[in-house]
């Protein structure tokens, strides 16, 4: 039996940071994805792949959990709507696919739970795989908090350029120093957020995504940040968002918002280094899976 599994990638994170020393990040899961095939017959089309590395070792330790002696006995591939390197968990979602989908082809559906830890054990990860907005511990993963299912949103997506190495980046030895000094300003992104998602009010949702963002650039820091919001303003944007440990930015809009692309023309027009990536929206998802 083949099975499709799906899982969203996200427009970096509401919020990124620690509070009383717990590490945690806010998801922002959008409608771009990574999807996985078990079982699949020769040849593929082109646009499927053999697995990359991070997801082949989530086959692995799987099979390794499940005691699976034959380590050849599964054919999965993945593909992915996710650009990579550029803080839109690409890897994540193919980590979470590709587990998935070998447990499926094996006869075991994976619990969250158990996802998010093998998801952990390849590398600090985001946690899009849960349906909704969750507070979620990316190193250790003791903070799993459902916060509740986002309102629409639309995002508008732009990239500064470069690349930056989840791992390596987490790996800085004066991180969490910087962590800890900008949480003051994550306490009250949290409480905003926390009041915004309860009372559907994307205003606080994005003033919360906007507090981070900007206590974020001593640790990454984006140079056209701040003229990027100002111009999100001009165009009734209800904040912006970052990649916390990535390249990109984003405008929150609401979903009926009818100037998104009059303000994407004129961010390329005011600001020519930043390149356009995508338009996208929330979505509470999670994965999802199906028998084909």
């Amino acid at each position: 039996m083949t099975y499709y599994v799906r899982a969203p990638g996200t427009c970096g994170e509401f919020i990124q940071g620690a509070i009383d020393g717990q590490s945690f990040l806010v998801t922002c899961p959008i409608n771009r994805y990574s999807y996985a095939l078990s079982q699949v017959t020769h040849p593929l089309p082109h646009y499927y792949c053999s697995l990359q590395p991070k997801a082949s070792k989530a086959c692995r330790l799987v099979k390794d959990t499940l005691s699976i002696a034959n380590q050849d006995s599964t054919s999965i591939y993945v593909r992915s709507d996710i650009i990579q390197g550029k803080g839109m968990a690409s890897s994540s979602a193919d980590i979470a696919v590709a587990a998935m989908a070998t447990a499926l082809s094996l006869n075991i559906t994976l619990t969250p739970k158990e996802l998010e830890m093998i998801c952990l054990s390849v590398e600090p990860t985001d946690a899009s795989f849960y349906p909704g907005i969750t507070q979620f511990d990316y190193i250790n993963g003791s903070i799993c908090n459902f916060m509740g299912m986002c309102p629409p949103l639309k995002i508008l997506i732009f990239d500064e350029g470069g690349i930056v190495d989840t791992v390596s980046f987490n790996k800085q030895r004066d991180l969490f120093h910087k962590i800890q000094e900008k949480e003051p300003i994550i306490k009250e992104a949290l409480e905003l957020f926390t009041k915004g998602l309860e009372s559907h009010d994307i205003t606080l949702i994005g003033q919360a995504a906007t507090l981070s963002a900007f206590a974020n650039q001593r640790i990454l820091y984006k140079p056209n940040l701040y003229e990027f919001h100002d111009i999100g303003n001009a165009f009734q944007s209800v904040g912006t968002i970052i990649a916390h440990s990535g390249t990109i930015m984003g405008l929150l809009f609401p979903n009926d918002h009818n100037a998104v692309e009059d303000c994407r023309r004129y961010i390329e027009k005011k600001l020519p280094t930043l390149q356009y990536i995508d338009t996208v929206e929330t979505t509470n998802e999670g994965l999802t899976y199906i028998k084909r």
